[in-house]
C-alpha cells in the first residue's frame, strides 16, 4: 500500500475491538457487527505534531490510519460510524478483504458536549481494488486541518477547484447523491406504471431531476 508516508509515523500496533465496546457502551448488536464482520484492527499511522512536524489547526490535532482487517466484504457503514464516533480524530480507514482493499473516510466534527467523541456528517470512499494498486498522496497541507480536507477531496467523485469551501464541496455532492437517487427511484417507478398519463406525468419529473443534476454535475 502506498502512502510514502515517514517512518516516524507508524505506530502498527492492533486495537483489541473491546476497546471500542467500552468507549462506546456497545449493545448486543453493535458487538455482533464487531463480531461477524471484523477480524482485526490495526493502528497504522499516526500523523501529528510530534510525528510529521504539521500544526494542528482549529480541531484536528491528529489524524489516523486504520487498517481494517474484514472477514466479509459487504460491511455494515455502522461499524465504520462506531469507530469514528469513539474516537475524537480524524480516521482515515484502509478496508481489507481476501487481497482488495478500499479506502474510505468520515466527515466528521468534535462533539460539542463530550470532547472524546465526534459526530460524523458524512462518509466518502473508493471502490474495491487490488490492495498494491491503492495510493494515496496523503501529506497535502501545510496544516493537519488541510490534510484531512484534502484527503475528503481526493476521495469525492467530483473533482473540484481548491479554493471552494469543503462545506460547499460536500453539500453539493449529497445534492448529487439524493438527486440521483431519486431519478434511480423514479425510473424504477415508470418501468413498472401500466397507465400511459402517469407514466407521461413521471417521466416529466425525470427529466426535471436529470436537468437539475446535470446542472449540479458541470
Amino acid at each position: 500500500m502506498m502512502f510514502q508516508l515517514p517512518s516516524s509515523t507508524l505506530v502498527n500496533r492492533k486495537i483489541p475491538k473491546n476497546k471500542f465496546y467500552e468507549k462506546l457502551q456497545a449493545n448486543h448488536h453493535l458487538k455482533e457487527l464487531f463480531t461477524e464482520q471484523v477480524d482485526s484492527i490495526i493502528w497504522k499511522h499516526k500523523l501529528s505534531m510530534d510525528t510529521i512536524r504539521l500544526e494542528p489547526k482549529e480541531d484536528i490535532e491528529e489524524i489516523q490510519i486504520f487498517e481494517v482487517h474484514l472477514k466479509v466484504q459487504t460491511y455494515s457503514l455502522e461499524l465504520l460510524r462506531s469507530i469514528d464516533k469513539a474516537i475524537p480524530y480524524p480516521i482515515l480507514h484502509v478496508l481489507t478483504y481476501d487481497g482488495q482493499a478500499k479506502l474510505a473516510v468520515a466527515y466528521k466534527e468534535r462533539n460539542q458536549t463530550d470532547d472524546n467523541r465526534s459526530v460524523v456528517r458524512s462518509y466518502h470512499e473508493t471502490d474495491w481494488q487490488p490492495m498494491e494498486s491503492i495510493e494515496m498522496n496523503i501529506l497535502q497541507g501545510l496544516d493537519l486541518k488541510a490534510v484531512y480536507e484534502n484527503i475528503i477531496r481526493q476521495l469525492l467523485p467530483i473533482k473540484v477547484k481548491p479554493e471552494i469551501e469543503l462545506t460547499a464541496v460536500l453539500e453539493r455532492q449529497a445534492q448529487i447523491d439524493k438527486l440521483t437517487q431519486e431519478c434511480e427511484r423514479l425510473e424504477s417507478k415508470i418501468r413498472a406504471e401500466k397507465q400511459f398519463n402517469k407514466k407521461v406525468e413521471l417521466n416529466m419529473e425525470l427529466q426535471r431531476k436529470r436537468k437539475e443534476l446535470n446542472q449540479l454535475l458541470d
